[in-house]
């Protein structure tokens, strides 16, 4: 794709400015990053002039009987290696009018898109883990002239496209009645739901709660104190409380068969919308989370051991009365704050009562704390972040992709035509005599251009193993 000419300046390119820098620079970290970005301009430079050869030979093979070429349009694009621009053809069809861009239809680029796939992949990545201005920041110290606003649009883009997939898989299920198609059976299924309340803004509410549930087939243990979670499924919308069972039973039932699963445990920390997941989910027993309890019965009781060990005690015993009556006695006993504690603690025992019992799925559940920290409420609820109803949703969809191990997916991959630019990458065979007659005339060329090559420097190793290893006849295959 590339003739003698563009490969012997793109070293010479690099060559000089290598040498400029070694030459001015004061440190090493200085050298560093003159060395980075002078990568990246031979880069941008090789690059283009890759495309532009490119889209010289589709102006060659285009039928010239429909095609005629209109002029040149240029767009400025912004990959890993910097901003570079691209000049390339556009044409017209002579009977319907029709314009199109060969180039951008060969490499499947969309008609307003700026950032290569790579580049918002990386974008999409950082900016689940730190803010859209950190996220700049960082890869502006690699690739020059990333915004705020572009990485937020980046992130606005993919959590839309999640948006949409959720939606029509909820749909699907829930409003064409499709059956979900799930093929694995296991002998029990575990979902977990919480809740992470992030601030709003632009909004009636000024808070919102995102949902978060995660579907597991058990835990496998990884090391002396860690478990991991078995092909684990989340979903995490800011969405009602019926949108988001809807949306998880349908992923859900994408995977297992849901009908063939004996056991499924439902936990949670009591709040409504969580038990509201009994009605989606055939047979499931809905489990009171461990961890919610131990912190209620621990904010209630942390002064009174006594008391804590026996209402333990009438728990794990699923003694309802006397769990009751002990209760009831340290209330009569107390007042002020812990008393209103007590009674706290008492209705909250008496409203989950059912879930509490259901002690054997209970102890096999006590993930979502851990998962919700470590998935949603680390980005989200960063000091000072606030979310309008749809980029909070969209956040929270990227960050359940994430732990999915799907995020890369939603980065656009801008699919390529392989078969055509496949045969405009291959090296043709050149004729011996044809071969012969290019080699002398590249290597004329290079000594009109390169007096180097029979200066009094010619030795240098720089000329000597590089550009005149440039000047040997098989590089004359090289041209297209």
């Amino acid at each position: 794709m590339l003739d003698i000419r563009h490969i012997v300046g793109a070293v010479l390119l690099f060559v000089k400015g290598l040498v400029k820098l070694i030459g001015e620079c004061e440190d090493f970290s200085e050298l560093e990053k003159g060395v980075h970005e002078l990568c990246q301009d031979v880069c941008n430079q090789i690059f283009t002039w890759a495309l532009e050869k490119i889209d010289t030979r589709l102006m060659n093979e285009r039928d010239r009987s429909i095609w005629e070429v209109v002029g040149f349009r240029t767009k400025t694009a912004i990959s890993t290696f910097g901003e570079f621009p691209l000049k390339r053809r556009l044409y017209r069809n002579k009977e319907t009018g029709e314009t199109k861009f060969f180039l951008d239809e060969l490499l499947g680029w969309p008609e307003r898109a700026r950032v290569t796939p790579y580049l918002k992949e990386l974008a999409i990545k950082l900016s689940t883990e730190l803010s859209f201005g950190r996220a700049a920041e960082i890869l502006s110290y690699l690739v020059p002239k990333l915004s705020t606003m572009t990485i937020w649009h980046i992130t606005q883009e993919a959590g839309e496209i999640l948006q949409r997939e959720g939606e029509e898989k909820r749909a699907a299920v829930f409003e064409d009645g499709g059956a979900p198609g799930g093929k694995e059976v296991v002998g029990e299924l575990h979902i977990e739901g919480d809740g992470v309340i992030v601030n709003l803004q632009r909004e009636k509410e000024k808070r919102g709660e995102i949902k978060h549930i995660v579907t597991y087939e058990g835990k496998k243990q990884v090391s002396r104190n860690r478990f991991a979670l078995q092909n684990k499924l989340v979903v995490s919308t800011l969405s009602e409380g019926q949108v988001a069972w809807e949306e998880s039973y349908a992923r859900a039932g994408g995977e297992w068969d849901l009908e063939q699963i004996k056991e499924i445990y439902i936990g949670g920390d009591g709040a409504k919308w969580i038990k509201e997941g009994l009605e989606y989910f055939p047979g499931a027993v809905y489990c009171l989370d461990p961890y919610h309890l131990n912190r209620h019965l621990t904010e209630a009781l942390w002064y009174d051991e006594e008391t804590f060990q026996k209402v333990g005690a009438a728990i794990s015993h699923s003694n309802w009365q006397e769990t009751q009556a002990i209760l009831t006695e340290a209330i009569k006993k107390t007042r002020g704050n812990r008393k209103k504690r007590l009674i706290k603690l008492l209705h909250y025992l008496e409203e989950n009562w059912t879930g509490i019992i259901n002690s054997a799925g209970a102890k096999r559940l006590g993930t979502i704390e851990g998962q919700i920290q470590h998935n949603v409420a680390r980005r989200m609820k960063r000091l000072g972040a606030k979310w309008t109803t749809t980029g909070g949703d969209r956040m929270a969809r990227l960050l359940a992709a994430k732990a999915n191990g799907e995020l890369s997916n939603y980065a656009s991959r801008w699919p390529v035509e392989h078969g055509k630019l496949k045969e405009i990458a291959q090296i043709k065979p050149v004729e011996k005599s044809v071969e012969k007659q290019k080699a002398g005339e590249i290597g004329e060329w290079l000594q009109a251009t390169i007096p180097a090559l029979k200066g009094p420097f010619a030795d240098r190793p720089w000329i000597k193993h590089v550009l005149r290893e440039l000047t040997r006849p098989e590089f004359a295959a090289l041209i297209c």
